[in-house]
């Protein structure tokens, strides 16, 4: 994959990742002005491959409310709200990916996945290597891709 793509190319798309754009948008961009059409999952593994990052954008601070007036001092009644723990990142975000027993025809493996925020579908990855989604029933999140991507590999490398 990383072939279809020229070092200078490979530049734009880290100062497009650096502004922010997201993968479609990056998909776009290579097709419109470089003229490379990778399909979305290409594009995916062609950042991971690469370390390029998505920059987030940083949000915008909301203006504090102003302190209703107190005529009396307030008193505290209840104790203090424990911080709610925070799930370390990609904690219980594995899918379940499978295989199809029948390949889809046209493709070289195909297969169904299930994401824990309840998204699923079939996947595919064709003669040309091109990777693909049918019937998703949702978007996945960006971590949820990640693990996904991980989790084919790994049953990738286990039939080869």
């Amino acid at each position: 994959m990383s072939a279809k793509v020229s070092n200078e190319q490979l530049e734009m798309v880290r100062r497009w990742a650096s502004y922010g754009v997201d993968l479609n948008g990056i998909q776009k961009n290579l097709a419109a002005e470089c003229g490379v059409h990778l399909t979305y999952m290409e594009v995916r593994f062609l950042l991971l491959d690469h370390g390029i990052e998505i920059a987030r954008p940083q949000p915008k601070p909301t203006p504090e409310p102003a302190p209703a007036p107190q005529s009396e001092p307030a008193t505290r009644t209840t104790a203090p709200a424990q911080p709610t723990p925070v799930a370390a990142p990609g904690a219980n975000v594995k899918p379940t990916v499978t295989l199809d027993d029948l390949q889809l025809p046209g493709t070289l493996i195909s297969g169904k996945c299930t994401f824990p925020s309840g998204t699923s579908g079939s996947w595919q990855i064709d003669q040309m290597g091109r990777f693909g989604w049918s019937e998703l029933s949702g978007t996945p999140t960006a971590v949820e891709l990640q693990a996904f991507e991980l989790e084919l590999r790994a049953i990738l490398s286990r039939m080869s």
